[in-house]
This record gives structure tokens, C-alpha cells and sequence, in this order.
């Protein structure tokens, strides 16, 4: 049975990734839901309070940089552990996610096994700040 504990909600406007990553997930025993864009992330964030989030950074009406900002603003009561996977690559990306409040950043391509084992680390570290070890890669 799954529980609020493991609910993660998954923003990306590829429709392909967005079931990819949630059969994955599903599969591993999480619960995701989806976001299409980033104003339905902020609203399904503030409706689901999910216990972590994966966030696209390039989607319509608000990217994920915006997202992050948004529900730091207005819904600071809610810090979720967020997963950026995306296919931007340059470090200042990076370092903006993680100013932002990301927790990890992870590109785009992946594999299942990076994917999981990133998400498995928002969960056993939620309360960890995470550092560059690579432009890439965010230990958390």
C-alpha cells in the first residue's frame, strides 16, 4: 500500500519522460503523480504536498527555476527535496538550481539505476544541503 510517504510528483512537459520516470518510480514502490508545466507543478505541489519532487527545468508558462522560486515564496511551509533532471548542462544551471532549494540535479540522458538511486537519497537525507562535486553531480 502506498502512502503519502512516497507520493513524488514528477514536473516535465515531454509527455514521454514524465511516464518513463513514473512507471520507474511506480515499480520501485513510490507514488507519483504528474505535472505538466510549471504552473500545474506549483498547484499539484501545493494541493499534494508530495514527499519529493522531479523537476524539469525548461517547461511553458513557468520553468522549474520559477517553480522552485514560487513555492519558496508563497508556500514556504512546503520543502520538498527536489530532484532537477533536465538536459541543461552548465554549471551555472546547476548552481542555480541549488540555490533555489534543489537537492540534486541529474541530466538528461539517464539511466533507471541514476534515476533511483538519486530519488532514494531525497529520501534518506531530506534534511542534508547538498554540494557540487561535478557540474553534473550534487552529493546529498
Amino acid at each position: 500500500m502506498l502512502t503519502d510517504a512516497l507520493k513524488i510528483l514528477i514536473a516535465d512537459d515531454d509527455a514521454g519522460v514524465r511516464d518513463l520516470v513514473r512507471t520507474r518510480l511506480r515499480i520501485a514502490g513510490y507514488d507519483p503523480h504528474t505535472a505538466k508545466n510549471g504552473r500545474e507543478a506549483v498547484e499539484r505541489a501545493v494541493k499534494l504536498r508530495p514527499a519529493a519532487m522531479i523537476l524539469d527545468i525548461n517547461m511553458p508558462e513557468l520553468d522549474g527555476f520559477g517553480v522552485l522560486s514560487e513555492l519558496q515564496d508563497k508556500a514556504p511551509d512546503i520543502q520538498v527535496p527536489t530532484l532537477v533532471l533536465t538536459g541543461r548542462q552548465s554549471s551555472d544551471d546547476v548552481r542555480m538550481a541549488v540555490a533555489l532549494g534543489a537537492r540534486g540535479y541529474l541530466t538528461k540522458p539517464f539511466t533507471e539505476a541514476q534515476l533511483l538511486a538519486r530519488v532514494a537519497g531525497l529520501f534518506r537525507r531530506r534534511n542534508i544541503v547538498p554540494t557540487i562535486v561535478h557540474e553534473d553531480i550534487i552529493e546529498i
